[in-house]
């Protein structure tokens, strides 16, 4: 190092100079280098991921031509993963040191290039040269695989390229977004679909035409949309301290900025929508990384009826067991409805850029999941349960509708075009609803009521008796009606079916005219082009080709009437909001959206003789968002009561 320096040095008679020199030569030693200091993470990687050093790989950003595009920070429990381009638990990930990171500075590399030459050796920087030369031969015959055939390989996404495609070899089966020719997590159709590069979206597989044929070169082993093996500890709390915001201005993301938001068939420049993807698959792995921690415990506490397995299924004393609610179906019809927009919507998943921004996500689901549970999953039946009483007996005519509800006359509002949703209300439509696996509410082994039906009314003799739990069939000694006035089922074939219940004929039609074969017919994208959910409501719980087509239902029925609610008293999405940034204790949401999910308005009872058991659904939604990982405080006082009840329960044991 001293043929760098200035040659100050006294002769060697005179000791004294040599002091300063010494001090030098020792702050030269302790001052760090300057060119690791300096070097941005865009400098590193100047288009891709970069870790942000000092962070613990906590701090990532991504880079397009050596300029950052948008800084970000996983939540708590998470570092980002270079594997696999996304936030993964730290466990799971070997973490560079700060050391290792700023050793790849282009300053670094030329300044340990110039060193072993010395400068002023000129021998010194020929064998320097010569060694350079001869360790770039030798990378060069390591990675063409020394000197044999060129190394195999298939990039997943094209220089320079950003948005959606196929992944290759996998038969259209399997998907991944590139953000710059940089390829982002890997995702997968649900079964019985294929990605549709013509609409963007999984299709099913009779609809995807334009698969395109596999390279004659195999690709390396592509990442996986979540860790090799699930995570076991959940982590106690949402980490809601606010992530780095970007340089650059962010803009909604896929899931939707709002209810009635998510993505449009607007252009939307190349740049931005590699940033809207970016926070939609960042928004994906934490929605993951959270449920799938706790997924024995959700699928235990949540996706079962209390006495799944007791539940006699003919007359002959025989027992059912399992369960139509699976955690895998959850999890992948979630992903489904997350990244397929319907009518510009899709399922909120929160926004990376607010303090809050993924746990509102989470509470999302974590509404939508506790609402499943309360309205079917707990009674072990896709299809709605008989439960009205009137006057002492349980009348079959509920399938016309119950509690304070006329499901027939549930159509469309002859506004905003929406009239054009409903489906005919055909009275000689015969349908069947499925049996239920669970017994909630009854005692252990006790037949739930059978059930409903729905037919012309000549076909059983023009009347409807009640359910005799004695005889464990419909007592039919005479007509029985409902609430209603209905003492028969003819033209009734609306009940609620799905995680969260469809009923009537303008949400059945809502859902074949975006999902169902009305798509189809008339040109638009479709879920289930062969399925007429105006001719076959049944097939939401009875389709053995789509098996989680309940949970498909469900979903949509989130999103186009819960997630896009407003009135002038209450908006769904600032209710939201509102609830995650109070500290989760204001139940007056809960109490609001049960009401919109059973009744139809945000203040139930909605109407006159409707029953609303808001501290059941209360306590539902407690367990949920604790299983969740989400710290709760179940002891605020609201100030609030709930209409026709008590009070609201100051501690609910989960």
């Amino acid at each position: 190092m001293s043929s760098k320096r200035p040659n100050t040095m006294a002769p060697p008679t005179s000791p004294l100079p040599l002091l300063p020199t010494v001090l030098h030569l020792l702050l030269l030693l302790l001052q760090p280098p300057q060119t690791q200091a300096d070097c941005a993470p865009c400098e590193i990687t100047p288009t891709g991921f970069a870790l942000r050093p000092g962070t613990g790989c906590r701090e990532y950003v991504n880079c397009q031509d050596g300029v950052e595009v948008q800084s970000q920070a996983c939540n708590g429990g998470l570092v980002f993963d270079l594997n696999i381009k996304g936030c993964n638990w730290d466990y799971m990930v070997t973490c560079p040191s700060d050391e290792e990171i700023l050793a790849a500075c282009p300053d670094s590399a030329e300044e340990t290039t110039e060193e072993p030459g010395g400068g002023g050796d000129d021998s010194g920087g020929d064998n320097a040269q010569e060694g350079q030369g001869d360790e770039g031969q030798d990378d060069q015959e390591s990675d063409s695989g020394g000197g044999g055939d060129p190394k195999c390989e298939v990039p997943l996404c094209e220089m320079g390229f950003s948005g959606m495609t196929t992944v290759p070899f996998s038969e259209c089966v399997d998907y991944v977004m590139c953000s710059n020719g940089v390829p982002g997590t890997v995702m997968s159709c649900p079964y019985g679909q294929k990605y549709d590069v013509r609409i963007q979206a999984c299709n099913i597989v009779a609809q995807v035409t334009n698969c395109a044929p596999d390279p004659t070169c195999p690709p390396t082993k592509s990442p996986t949309t979540s860790p090799a093996s699930d995570p076991t500890l959940a982590p106690t709390s949402v980490e809601t301290s606010e992530p780095t915001r970007s340089a650059v201005e962010t803009t909604p993301m896929a899931g939707g900025g709002s209810g009635a938001g998510g993505n449009t068939a607007a252009a939307v420049d190349p740049s931005v929508q590699a940033r809207m993807d970016v926070e939609l698959l960042e928004g994906l792995y934490v929605m993951d990384a959270h449920i799938a921690a706790n997924k024995i415990l959700i699928a235990r506490e949540l996706l079962t009826s209390p006495n799944v397995g007791r539940v006699r299924t003919s007359s002959s004393a025989l027992f059912q067991s399992g369960t139509p609610f699976t955690y895998t179906g959850f999890k992948d019809s979630l992903h489904t409805m997350i990244t397929t927009p319907i009518d510009g919507q899709s399922f909120y998943i929160g926004e990376s850029q607010s303090l809050n921004g993924r746990v509102y996500g989470l509470v999302n689901i974590a509404a939508f999941l506790a609402m499943s549970v309360a309205d079917s999953i707990h009674s072990g039946s896709c299809d709605e349960i008989n439960n009205d009483i009137v006057g002492g007996y349980l009348p079959i005519s509920n399938a016309c509708g119950q509690n304070g509800l006329d499901y027939q006359s549930m159509t469309c509002p002859n506004q905003d075009d929406q009239e054009k949703y409903a489906c005919p209300v055909d009275t000689n439509m015969v349908a069947y609803a499925s049996i239920a696996l669970g017994s909630a509410g009854r005692d252990q082994g006790e037949k739930p009521p059978m059930p409903f039906y729905c037919g012309p009314a000549q076909s059983y003799g023009g009347f409807t008796g009640h359910w005799d739990y004695i005889s464990e069939t419909e007592n039919r000694d005479r007509p029985i009606e409902n609430k209603l006035g209905r003492q028969d089922v003819e033209g009734c074939c609306w009940w609620g079916r799905g995680a969260i219940h469809t009923r009537g004929p303008c949400a059945y039609g809502k859902l074949n005219y975006y999902l169902g074969k009305r798509a189809a017919d008339e040109g638009r994208p479709s879920m289930y082009p062969e399925i007429d959910f105006c001719i076959d409501p049944s097939a939401i719980c009875s389709n053995d080709k789509y098996p989680d087509l309940k949970w498909i239902a469900g979903m949509f029925r989130w999103i186009t009437e819960i997630q896009s609610y407003e009135t002038e008293e209450f908006r769904y999405m600032d209710g939201l909001k509102g609830f995650v940034d109070g500290g989760l204790n204001d139940w007056g949401f809960m109490h609001a959206v049960a009401g919109i999910v059973t009744q139809g308005c945000h203040s139930p009872p909605c109407m006159e003789g409707a029953e609303f058991n808001g501290v059941e659904k209360k306590a539902i939604f407690v367990k949920t968002l604790k299983l969740f990982g989400l710290v709760v405080n179940d002891k605020a006082a609201t100030g609030r009561r709930l209409e026709g009840e008590n009070e609201i329960a100051e501690d609910v044991i989960v």
